[in-house]
Parts: C-alpha cells; structure tokens; sequence
C-alpha cells in the first residue's frame, strides 16, 4: 500500500474517532510501528495531524474537510439508503434546494423519478449530473471549493437567496450530542444557512456515524431544522426531537 493510500485511511480514521494510537493504526493500516510513525511524521509536518507522544489526533482547524473524490467513495449504501427516504418528502412540481456534499450528490441520481422539479444548488457536480435528466436546474457561482466542488463566497449565497424554495437538502460534518450541526468549512456553511432561511422545509442528510464532536464552526441546532434523514433509526439519541427523525 502507497503512502498516499495510507494517507486517506488515516486521515479518515481520525476524522470519525478524532485520535488514534500508534497501535490502533497499525492494526487498522496492517503495517509496521515505524511505517505509522514515518507516516503520521509527514501527515503532521503538512498541518493535517497532530502529533501525540502516542498517536496522532486529528487538526479539524487546519484540514478544512475530506476532499469530495474520497468522500464519494465512503459509505455509498448508507447514501443510497437516505436518499431513498429522501425522495418520499419531494412532491413532483417541487423547487428544491440541494448543497454540494457528497450525500446529497446520491440523491440528485436519484431525482429522475420526479417530474416538473426545480433545482437550485451550488455543485458544480450537480449541474453535469442534472444536464443529463432535463431537470431545470439553477446553479450559483462564485469561488469554488478545492474540497467539496461547489460554489462558496458571497456570489454564491447572494445567487441562492434569490430563490425560494420548498425544501431543502443539506449534510454537515457532525451532530453533536447536544445537538449541535457542525462543519470545518464556515464559507460552505454560510450557503447551508442560506438555503435553510429560503425554503419551507430544511432536511439535515446525516450517516449514523456522524454523531459526534464538534467541528470547527456551528451552522444551526436540531431544533433550527424540521427532518432528519440517516440510514438507521437514530432518534433514541436525541429523545426530546424524536418526531424530526426518519
């Protein structure tokens, strides 16, 4: 296994358990001690870990989120599964709004299915995969992001806010167990919000395994959306909003 394979698996088993001992990743990676060591040395000297006398833990201020090509790789059953539920809450003749996150690209294959829909979303990917449907689509500019390919900046969120919509579709980074929506990237964020205030509904697209520390910035609170969509039934951890889980 290359370096640059490594890498990914490293960075992503940090991202989900924060830190890691020297230990766990060599039995997660199959390797040697020294190779972890020599690995997590050039991961820390890029800024994206942090060293440990132990292990390493993840620099959620420095790594601004998983780039978009691994992330489309990652639990693509458990994307399916949502967006699968996520096609009962749209009616045909809907205007929805659709952010640039890997889950919510699973859904956009998905869409074929209804009729006379309105698309307004910030992907860049979105926009190729829509053109190949006929579904009308409406897709911001702006400056674009290296990690989710989507448009962010004010372009973008001034393009959105020209819109209203009748439900939006969105991901983040983590659920807090108080209930926190939290992300690494504040200028995705600030078109997650966008989108949120310009339609009737907002929908949170969330993988069960996202539960879990905060990251970098705070979009909304549980109670600031109306639904929540995982792969399984998740609404034993936040009792008090049990009705917002599906």
């Amino acid at each position: 296994m290359s370096f640059k394979d490594r890498e990914k698996i490293i960075l992503e088993y940090l991202r989900q358990n924060r830190e890691a001992t020297i230990e766990e990743l060599c039995t997660h990676l199959f390797v040697s001690a020294p190779t972890v060591r020599r690995d997590l040395k050039s991961l820390a000297e890029g800024r994206k870990i942090i060293r440990t006398p132990g292990g390493a833990v993840f620099n959620s201020i420095q790594w601004e989120g998983t780039p978009q090509e691994l992330r489309e790789t990652k639990f693509v059953e458990e994307k399916d599964c949502i967006a699968q539920k996520c096609l009962d809450l749209i009616k045909d003749g809907d205007t929805i709004m659709v952010d640039a996150s890997s889950t919510c690209l699973h859904l956009l294959k998905h869409l074929s299915s209804k009729s006379s829909i309105i698309v307004i979303t910030n992907s860049t990917k979105a926009s190729f995969l829509l053109a190949k449907t006929g579904i009308k689509t409406f897709v911001s500019g702006g400056e674009a992001s290296k990690t989710s390919f989507g448009y962010v900046g004010t372009l973008a969120e001034e393009f959105i806010r020209k819109f209203n919509a009748d439900i939006c579709f969105f991901s983040v980074s983590s659920l807090t167990p108080d209930g926190k929506l939290t992300d690494n990237s504040v200028a995705e964020n600030q078109i997650s919000k966008a989108m949120i205030e310009c339609s009737k509904k907002s929908v949170l697209l969330l993988n069960s395994q996202k539960i879990g520390e905060p990251f970098l910035n705070t979009i909304c609170t549980i109670k600031d959306i109306d639904l929540i969509v995982s792969e399984r039934d998740i609404s034993g951890k936040f009792p008090q909003y049990k009705e917002k889980f599906i």
